[in-house]
């Protein structure tokens, strides 16, 4: 139990004696986001470490619903709304929060597909590359088969709904495409997209996803029995454990 409203000066010395530095306001640092906070009304984004507190909180039985990942983010990260975020800057602030709060290291489960041996891999979050987000949005690619060219619009935070699986993204990748072919119209952009043909379809969701952008989760990892496999670092409750 802890109340410092009910410590007597003494004890609130004796408090700050244990402590040190740890006993110090919270301490926000800037944090340069793969956007680079192009499309964002701030141009500096700023995050302090969770605390116990914070992760209390977030697990509470009155948080339940709340996405786990999204609330602790609100509590830390100061200069911009989540819901506002591009999730290509969203994931990365949640890697550099794991990072500044339990720090870097992560463990992934993994089984080669060969051998068919299991573990544990040890990733440093500090290996895993980083690509800005060095283009203009709307983002204007052509589609492969059909040779028009679109825009699309990555998703923010407030866009996970219509993404949280395969078949509801496929039902509102509209939202995310606001022009084909100079045309703007939604009802015509949502008729085109049910008759485009497969190809063209998974590279407009390849370009949503933005994959190729921001922090690269995945890694190589050499089997012994010598199979290589891709590796991704998921982003789970787990993930900001310290380990």
């Amino acid at each position: 139990m802890s109340n410092e409203n009910m410590l007597t000066p003494e004890q609130l010395e004796a408090v700050k004696s244990i402590l040190g530095a740890k006993d110090e306001a919270e301490q926000y640092e800037p944090i340069e986001v793969p956007t680079n906070c192009k499309w964002y009304e701030t141009d500096t984004i700023s995050m302090r470490p969770f605390t116990f507190e914070d992760e209390k909180a977030a697990l509470h039985p009155m948080n339940k619903s709340k996405n786990f990942l999204n609330y602790i983010l609100e509590k830390c990260v100061r200069g911009v709304e989540i819901d506002s975020l591009f999730l290509v800057d969203r994931n990365y602030l949640a890697y550099k929060l794991k990072e500044i709060s339990t720090g870097s290291s992560v463990r992934a489960s993994i089984e080669c597909d060969v051998c068919g041996r299991a573990g544990d891999l040890e990733i440093d979050l500090n290996i895993l590359s980083i690509t800005p987000v060095d283009i203009e949005l709307p983002l204007e690619v052509t589609l492969p088969e059909i040779g028009k060219t679109i825009k699309i619009m990555p998703p923010k935070v407030r866009d996970e709904d219509f993404m949280l699986n395969f078949e509801l993204l496929c039902q509102n990748v509209w939202r995310f495409v606001s022009e084909i072919d100079g045309i703007s119209d939604g009802r015509v952009i949502s008729a085109v997209l049910d008759k485009l043909p497969v190809q063209d379809m998974h590279f407009i969701l390849k370009n949503i996803s933005m994959s190729k952008f921001g922090l690269q989760n995945q890694i190589t990892y050499l089997c012994g029995c010598g199979e290589e496999k891709l590796v991704e670092v998921p982003l789970t409750e787990n993930f900001f454990g310290d380990n």
